[in-house]
Order: C-alpha cells, then sequence, then structure tokens
C-alpha cells in the first residue's frame, strides 16, 4: 500500500498545562486529561473542526490520564474516567461533567485507567506498584488488586485471550490471571516499560524509556523488537484507519507511525515531549504534549489545517529543530545521552562518553580499576576561542577555573580575565553563586594565585558553607559551635545543624541571592559516639551470635562515619550487612551509611552496578507512610549525601520519579524530616532544574511547602522552587502552579513584607521577594 502522508488537521487549545493523555470516545470525539486538573470532551465540527464542549473537574491534582469507559449495567450511557496525582479515579457523564462515582484505593498516583472487554469492569495503575480490577456496576466491591512490580504500574490492558499485561518502571511486564495470580514475567527492555497496546488477539506491543517497541506473544514470547525514536517513548497505540500499523509518541518531540514494524511516517512536533498518542477510527492521529496543546494529524487531504495554520506549524517546528541542532563543543546538544547513559558499565579502561547535563556537556572516561565513570571536564562552547582563550557561556576568558566550594558538592566554574581586579571578579562570583561575604578573600587569593598575577595573596581566615553560612567541614578540625535546632535521634542532642549562620553571612543576607542555587548540599553533622553506642546497643538484640558483628568490627563501621580516616574496603561490606538489620533497629545504620557515601571510595562501592539498584530500592521501601519515622528521616539524609560522588547522584536521579512520590505520600513529617525532605527536593532541583520534564518535581515542592512548619525547611524548599522557576525549560507552567496555588502564592507575598525575626527568617525574606519577582 502507499504510505500515507499525514498532515496536521487540527489545533485544539484550551488547556493550560501538559495534556498527558489523550483518548477517543464514540462518534469520533476526542478525551484530553492535563496537568491543569481538568479533562475535556472535544466534539468534531464540520469537516476537521472540533469544539470543547464538557470540561470535567473534580481532582485536586493534575489528572494524569483518560478513558471512555463503555455502557454497562450500571451506567448504561458510557462514563469518562479520569486517574489523577491526588490518588483517585473519578467517573463522569459524558454530556454534563456531573461526577457518577469516585473511586479511592491507590497509594499513589493514578497513571493509566482503561476498560476491560467485560462490561464494568475497569482497569487502573498505579506509582503504588500496584494495578487493580474495578467492578463498576458495584463499586463498593474491594477492587483486585495485582500486586508484585518492584516500581510503578504505567499501564495495565487485557489481552486477547483474557489475561492482565502490566508494564512497570522496574523494567518488565507481567501477566495475570483474571483471579490475580501471577503467570509470568516478561523481561527484555532495559529501562521503564510505559505503554501496552494490543495488536490482535494474539499479540500486544510494548513501549519503553529504553527507545524501543516490544511486540510478543500472549504467552510472553518477544517475537520482534522495533528501533525509530531517539529518546524516551511515552505512549502507542493501533491505528486502526491504516492496516497493521501502530502509533508512538515520545521525549523526542515526534509522534511516528509503523507499518508492519518498519517505522513509515515521522511527524515533528514543536515541543520537547509528546506524552499521549491515540487514533481515530478514520486514521487520524490525536497527540497531548508539553506545550498544554491537542493536535489531530489526518492523511486525508479533505481534513488537512488550512495553508496559513499549516505554514505557522512548520514555522514553529523548524524553529524548534533549529534550537535543538544547537552545537556545544562541536556537538549537537539533542543528540547526546544525559547522565542516565553513565548508569551502564564501560566496555574499556579510557573510554570517553560525551554526557548532556542541561545546556552543557561534559566529558567522563571510564576506570575499569574502579568500575565508574569518572568527569574529565566540561566541553566548551562550539565556536573556537582565540589563541590562548577559552570559551565560556558565550565569552573568552584568559582563565576559566573549577573552584570546589563545599566537600561532596560539584566545582563551580569562575571565569577571569587578566585585566579584571582580582577581587572585583570574586565580588562577583560571590554574588553570583549566592556565597556568603567571608568568601570573598579566598576566592580572590585564589585568583590571584592561579592567573599567577603580581599581586601578594592576604592571609586566609577559611572557608564557609555556601548554603548555611556556617563554617564547612575541614578534615581533621573541630566543628564550629552550631545551633541546636534539630534533636539528634540517638541522645536528644543537638547532633544536626539546621540553620544556624555565622554573623558575617546574615549581616550580608540583604545583599545576598539566593536563587537560582547551583550546587548540591549535604548532611555532614554527627556524634559517632551517640552512633556506636546505639549500634552497640542493637547489635546484641540481632538474634543468634552468627548476626553479631565484634566490637573491633562494629568500631570499624562507625570510622566509615569519618571523613579523614583510612578504612579496609571489607568494612563496607560489614556495612552492608549491618543494613540488613531488622528495620524497628536500622536508625543508627542508615545514619553511618549517610556519613559513609561523602567519600568518593565508599560512595562508589555502595552504589555500584551490583548493590546500588537494589539499594536504591530498598531505600525507597523506608520511604513508605507505614516506616519508622527515623527511618524515613535517616532514609531522605542517606540520599541527599548520595549526591556527593556521581555514582550515587545517578542511581538517586534514575530513581527520581519513585522518590518524588514517596516524599508526596509521606503525611507526618517532624521538623527534621522536613529539612531532610526538602534538602531533597533542593538537591534534585540542582539537578534537573534545565530538564523539561521536572513539573512532577514542582509539584512535590509545592505541595511540600504548604505544609511545611520548620522554617529551614520552608527557606530550603523555597530555593528549590526558585531554581526551578528560574531555570526550567517549563517555567511559565510552573509560575502558573505557584500563581494558581492561593495559599502558597499569598503567603509569599506576606513573606515579602519582612517582619522582623531571626536569620533565618531574613532568608526567607528575600527568597520570596526573589521568587515573587519571578511571577
Amino acid at each position: 500500500m502507499a504510505i500515507p502522508d499525514y498532515k496536521l488537521s487540527a489545533v485544539l487549545c484550551g488547556h493550560s498545562l501538559d495534556v498527558r493523555c489523550v483518548a477517543t470516545t464514540k462518534e469520533f470525539c476526542i478525551l484530553s486529561a492535563s496537568r491543569d486538573r481538568t479533562a475535556k470532551l472535544w466534539h468534531p465540527e464540520g469537516v476537521k473542526d472540533y469544539i470543547n464542549v464538557v470540561t470535567y473537574k473534580g481532582h485536586n491534582n493534575f489528572v494524569s490520564c483518560v478513558c471512555w469507559f463503555p455502557p454497562c449495567e450500571a451506567y448504561p450511557e458510557g462514563v469518562v474516567v479520569t486517574g489523577s496525582n491526588d490518588n483517585t479515579i473519578i467517573g463522569y457523564n459524558l454530556q454534563d461533567g456531573t461526577i457518577l462515582f469516585t473511586l479511592k484505593g491507590h497509594e499513589n498516583a493514578v497513571c493509566s485507567v482503561s476498560p476491560s472487554r467485560d462490561a464494568g469492569t475497569l482497569l487502573s495503575s498505579s506509582w503504588d506498584s500496584t494495578a487493580k480490577v474495578w467492578n463498576a456496576n458495584n463499586i463498593h466491591l474491594e477492587p483486585l488488586t495485582l500486586k508484585g512490580h518492584e516500581a510503578a504500574v504505567w499501564a495495565i490492558v487485557e489481552l486477547g485471550c483474557g489475561t492482565y499485561a502490566t508494564a512497570s518502571a522496574d523494567k518488565t511486564i507481567k501477566l495475570w490471571k483474571r483471579s490475580g495470580e501471577l503467570i509470568s514475567t516478561l523481561t527484555g527492555h532495559t529501562d521503564c516499560v510505559r505503554g501496552l497496546a494490543v495488536a490482535t488477539n494474539e499479540t500486544f506491543l510494548s513501549c519503553s524509556n529504553d527507545a524501543s517497541v516490544r511486540l510478543w506473544t500472549n504467552k510472553g514470547e518477544c517475537l520482534n523488537t522495533y528501533y525509530g525514536h531517539s529518546n524516551y517513548i511515552y505512549s502507542i497505540s493501533i491505528n486502526p484507519g491504516v492496516p497493521n500499523s501502530f502509533t508512538t509518541c515520545g521525549e523526542d518531540g515526534t509522534v511516528r507511525l509503523w507499518l508492519s514494524g518498519d517505522c513509515i511516517r515521522e511527524i515533528h512536533l514543536p515541543v520537547q515531549s509528546v506524552w499521549s498518542v491515540t487514533c481515530l477510527d478514520n486514521g487520524d492521529i490525536v497527540t497531548g504534549s508539553s506545550d498544554g496543546i491537542v493536535r489531530v494529524f489526518t492523511k486525508d487531504p479533505a481534513r488537512y489545517a488550512d495553508e496559513a495554520t499549516l505554514k505557522t506549524f512548520e514555522d514553529e517546528v523548524e524553529k524548534m529543530q533549529f534550537a535543538s541542532k544547537q552545537e556545544i563543543g562541536g556537538y549537537k546538544l539533542s543528540e547526546l545521552p544525559g547522565p542516565e547513559v553513565l548508569l551502564e558499565a564501560g566496555k574499556a579502561d579510557g573510554q570517553t562518553k560525551l554526557v548532556r547535563r542541561g545546556n552543557n556537556v561534559k566529558c567522563y572516561s571510564w576506570s575499569a580499576a574502579e568500575g565508574v565513570w569518572k568527569e574529565i571536564g566540561d566541553v566548551m562552547g562550539a565556536n573556537p576561542p582565540s589563541e590562548g582563550k577559552t570559551m565560556y557561556q558565550g565569552k573568552e576568558y584568559d582563565f576559566v577555573f573549577s573552584v570546589d566550594i563545599k566537600d561532596g558538592a560539584p566545582p563551580i566554574k569562575l571565569p577571569f580575565n587578566k585585566t579584571e581586579d582580582p577581587w572585583v571578579a570574586a565580588q562577583a562570583f560571590i554574588h553570583r553563586h549566592d556565597l556568603p561575604q567571608v568568601y570573598l578573600e579566598q576566592v580572590a587569593n585564589f585568583i590571584i594565585t592561579n592567573a599567577k598575577l603580581d599581586i601578594m595573596p592576604t592571609v586566609s581566615n577559611g572557608f564557609a558553607d555556601p548554603f548555611t553560612g556556617e563554617s564547612r567541614y575541614v578534615p581533621g578540625s573541630v566543628p564550629a559551635a552550631r545551633s541546636v535546632n534539630a534533636i539528634d535521634p540517638f541522645t536528644g542532642a543537638g547532633a544536626y545543624t539546621t540553620s544556624a549562620v555565622s554573623a558575617t553571612s546574615v549581616a550580608a543576607a540583604s545583599e545576598r541571592h539566593f536563587i537560582p542555587h547551583d550546587a548540591y548540599i549535604r548532611f555532614d553533622q554527627a556524634n559517632l559516639k551517640a552512633i556506636y553506642d546505639k549500634i552497640k546497643e542493637f547489635n546484641s538484640k540481632t538474634g543468634d551470635g552468627r548476626a553479631a558483628f565484634s566490637e573491633q568490627q562494629l568500631e570499624s563501621v562507625v570510622k566509615l562515619g569519618e571523613l579523614d580516616s583510612t578504612f579496609n574496603p571489607d568494612t563496607v561490606g560489614l556495612l552492608k550487612r549491618m543494613l540488613e538489620w531488622p528495620k524497628e533497629i536500622l536508625f543508627p545504620v542508615l545514619d553511618i551509611t549517610r556519613l559513609a557515601i561523602r567519600r568518593k571510595d565508599i560512595n562508589g562501592q555502595i552504589f555500584d552496578t551490583t548493590f546500588g539498584p537494589n539499594f536504591v530500592k530498598y531505600l525507597l521501601s523506608l520511604l513508605s507512610p507505614e516506616s519508622l519515622p527515623a527511618n524515613q528521616m535517616l532514609t531522605m539524609r542517606v540520599l541527599v549525601n548520595a549526591f556527593s560522588d556521581l555514582p550515587g547522584e545517578m542511581l538517586v536521579l534514575a530513581a527520581r520519579e519513585s522518590v518524588v512520590h514517596c516524599i508526596i505520600c509521606l503525611t507526618q513529617l517532624s521538623n527534621n524530616a522536613q529539612i531532610a525532605a526538602t534538602s531533597l527536593l533542593l538537591n534534585l532541583s540542582v539537578a534537573l532544574a534545565q530538564q523539561a520534564d521536572n513539573l512532577d518535581l514542582a509539584d512535590c515542592v509545592i505541595h511540600l511547602l504548604n505544609r511545611i512548619t520548620d522554617n529551614e525547611a520552608y527557606f530550603r524548599g523555597l530555593v528549590a522552587l526558585g531554581t526551578l522557576l528560574t531555570e526550567s525549560p517549563q517555567k511559565l507552567h510552573i509560575q502558573t502552579k505557584v500563581v494558581s496555588n492561593a495559599l502558597l502564592h499569598n503567603k509569599l507575598k506576606a513573606n515579602c513584607v519582612g517582619a522582623p525575626g531571626d536569620a533565618i527568617q531574613k532568608k526567607i525574606t528575600i527568597c520570596s521577594q526573589e521568587i515573587v519577582k519571578l511571577l
């Protein structure tokens, strides 16, 4: 058959935020679900136009999925069904949007809903790692729960043979009997499986973040694997208007039509993410994307959009493609892999990879001896600098220094020309990166020494923490006096610093800018003796003598928490064994773990490819609402300190969706837990600020800011929000979220008044003023 020529047919505007899901209903109607907390029904008007005839409201968080539920005994006219990040499912009257039922049972966001082949049976799946089978004819019946996945279940469908298939972020597909009994687990995809579609009565398709589509038999045999997308594939749909074909969409901003396994048509959209695709019976393709627009594409020339609309669309696509082809160091930014590629082991010692980090490119080299990717440095701009010069952010400099401001945080770039005054350059650097004024002398001396200027450096006073203003940790030194605002979980004493600020940084507070933040923070302080005493006490309670550790072993494990001590690599193995203790006595082990992983060598052993992924999954299990509060708080501190080196950073980023979902589900948070949670969100914001898909993170930050009671935690949450508002490609959407959240928006404006208060209150005032300016 001739290859169909698809062109834009209609542009449906009405949603204010991302359209996360599109579906079809009877008579060629279209359903759309959006982050703006609504779903909409679009009715065809004339030959090719659509109008929004109903808007469905009722969820208090964004709507992630929608489907048309066919007529059944209880609902003879059918139902529009939506699932949301508020963990509920709502059924609406198609014509007027009246709520007919609300289903509660999932413990996290509902990410897919679909009808079963049996009238009256609804299927759903959730980030809570389960899928459910509901009886819509009797909504009071307990649903059948399919439980077995280790991460979010992104999709569920009923296959032609009557069994259920579920797709999960744990990279597997599971087949289930209708009774709920697990039949088999299908492996093959190397990343999250995002979508499923029934191809025939004997086969089905799956799509994944690994940029592949797989064809399976209903018994679980993989018949073929198809490649074509250059990034995550989010959605897949059979196209009834083109025989033997299906359609996919994804993070590469494209929709692709496949015929008998071959990609025959590629449609580019002027967006970063095409979240969802569905097909009408006439073969038209419907998409929902990150710009909040629903688009319809057709192969029928009679339904092509008018020339002006087509020209506008083509111009928008061209601009988007031009931007994505911008080069850094001679490489197209859009074609370079993200940091997730560093989760894979190298093939040979010295192998290098270029990795996209926001709008920057970094070069990594594989160390076979250590089994880790090591950062070599930045790949500078595409335009060659003048002889002897270095390009940085589009300008030429004599020097571009990498400055290690804080242990465990990435170095900060310091550009400098010999014609500049080093003290002026140092002052500008301090303001640009939100550093305390006490840094001025050290930064200026650093420039003078490394640029080999004919100026004598002055005596240094030591560094201060760039986030809290406190003296930073120096190996072998005694920690400075600190505030006792946080309670040590072992002794009740103030072993953790939360809000102390040096007098120098407070005096300079009115001159400081807190956002955007560009360095990771971590928890450094601890009372090792108290931790040792508690571990020793618990060691005697671990059961038979075979499970206990000797005092010498305990001492060696606790010593891992010292940054400047030597240790036997076997001691890390003891720590891993200790992490298997019962959860009731686990919290001091978690605390030693969060101290130990600050060290590069230990971080690499804990978060290696063998132990690390399962360890992160275990940590996520400790973040469940049912876990002990001490375990929840210390788990978040472990995840914060994981950012101290690349292996930990990469694994936490790989699990970022699950981490964010866990934080949202924590209903009871002590002051310490609030500080840990916002610190973790801040590190995620620093890492993901320039990523396109960070709206879930922004939602979580906003959600938490409305619940926080601790001032230090509130400040850190504001810094996270401000960082996203400043640097995110989705900043307009995030601004809309903040402004539409009356509770947060009003509090931000109230904070700007700057009522008298302590040092942390002053920082909240300054940060709130900066955020309100961005709005």
